[in-house]
């Protein structure tokens, strides 16, 4: 009877009788005392027992039995432990030694080997074809970030740095001039400055970084500076809380709004109404201009008298009769507030008969705020009513739809008005 005992293989459990354990005792001291004082011996120790036990069909429950045969097997088809190298031709190591050339552990020619290096090369072939495609895209990518960038990038500095910028007249939209003054008025405070400055950050900025990402992406720049980055981010939150207070501060003002409204009732409204100038705005002094679309300021820088442009519309009557109204609306941090800043609106229109005499502008008492005032004209006419206006009115500064601004002629449709040619 041969005693059994439990061994352990590269990790796997095996039972093996007492004669082929010795047998493989002195096999693995053999292949230990060869390798182990070499560069690399424990990982091709390590490799061996690894390949002994797959040539013993390890993993199986209950453990394989190894037998004295098994082993001889092995040691067949592994070799001996001096079968591992190949002496070198011709060549003698220190002390006359022959010099010895690791063995290869597999065999190149194989099919498993051929197979390996064509997968090899196929996956070698095809990161480097999807390599060049990625770097197609970032190209094409970076370039876009980078036009799109300096374009808003340009832009902006021109919105923000320059009092006018007509060369964006054409694709701005809404249109806007003179943004400096027109801040000024908004607000409500002459800091304009720092308002400047802190938008500028928070839009620049990342306007800046879209058209260096784009570039990184055109020239494969990989290298980064965390800390500049870290105190660019930290910079444009400051900026954009500092920005975010001081707006909200400002803009309070806008909190309440009231109105004070003027009506006339047409029981029996003229089939043509004429509309003649009152005051124009050539017949007051001012050496500040901005505007938002037909929307126009003018002020005296001197005295601060704040002038602007009337808002007139034209809805149709559903009846018979019609009427004319003339809305002020101010705005404030109180209702009472809101209704002072209403009345202070100093502005003059007149009706008699088919002749309403209506202002080019409003305006604002000296040492008083814009504060969102504005006047709103609504003339209802039935439909088919002829409106003329004045040959010395200004059209142009009206804030009603049309399409030859400077159309003097109208009829009054089911939804507009229609321009007539003289």
């Amino acid at each position: 009877m041969k005693k059994t005992m439990n061994i352990n293989i590269a990790g796997q459990l095996f039972r093996i009788d007492e004669d082929a354990y010795e047998i493989l005792t002195r096999y693995l001291e053999h292949v230990s005392s060869r390798f182990r004082t070499e560069q690399g011996g424990e990982e091709t120790i390590s490799d061996i027992e690894t390949r002994i036990a797959e040539i013993f069909g390890g993993g199986n429950e209950p453990p394989t039995l190894v037998s004295k045969e098994m082993v001889s097997d092995m040691i067949n088809t592994m070799g001996a432990p001096e079968d591992y190298y190949d002496a070198t031709s011709g060549g003698t190591g220190e002390g006359g030694n022959i010099s010895y050339t690791r063995k290869s552990m597999y065999d190149p020619n194989s099919a498993s080997a051929r197979l390996g290096k064509a997968l090899s090369d196929f996956f070698r072939a095809f990161g480097k074809l999807m390599s060049m495609v990625l770097r197609v895209f970032a190209v094409i990518f970076g370039t876009i970030f980078t036009i799109i960038g300096f374009v808003l990038l340009f832009s902006f500095v021109l919105v923000l740095f320059f009092h006018n910028a007509p060369i964006l007249s054409n694709v701005m939209e809404p249109e806007i001039t003179n943004m400096h003054t027109l801040l000024s008025i908004v607000l409500n405070s002459s800091m304009v400055t720092p308002v400047i400055i802190l938008t500028a950050i928070v839009v620049l900025m990342p306007l800046g970084a879209l058209t260096y990402l784009g570039i990184k992406m055109i020239f494969n720049i990989r290298k980064n500076s965390r800390p500049f980055g870290l105190i660019m981010f930290v910079t444009w939150i400051a900026a954009a809380c500092a920005l975010a207070v001081f707006l909200s501060l400002q803009l309070s003002v806008y909190s309440n709004n009231e109105r004070i409204t003027e009506r006339v009732k047409l029981d029996n409204p003229p089939d043509t109404l004429y509309i003649v100038p009152g005051k124009n705005i050539s017949s007051n002094s001012y050496d500040e201009y901005a505007s938002i679309d037909d929307f126009a300021f003018y002020r005296q820088s001197a005295s601060g008298k704040l002038f602007a442009t009337v808002d007139l519309d034209f809805p149709t009557s559903d009846t018979t009769s019609g009427w004319i109204s003339v809305e002020k609306r101010a705005s404030s941090n109180s209702n009472t507030e809101a209704w002072t800043n209403a009345r202070a609106i100093e502005y003059n229109w007149k009706h008699s008969g088919d002749t309403l005499c209506i202002d080019e502008f409003f305006s604002i008492p000296e040492g008083n705020k814009w504060n969102g005032s504005i006047v709103e004209i609504d003339i209802s006419l039935p439909e088919g009513t002829i409106i003329k206006f004045d040959k010395d009115m200004k059209t142009e500064k009206w804030g009603y739809r049309r399409h030859n601004p400077y159309a003097r002629i109208f009829r009054v449709t089911e939804w507009d008005l229609e321009e007539i040619e003289e």
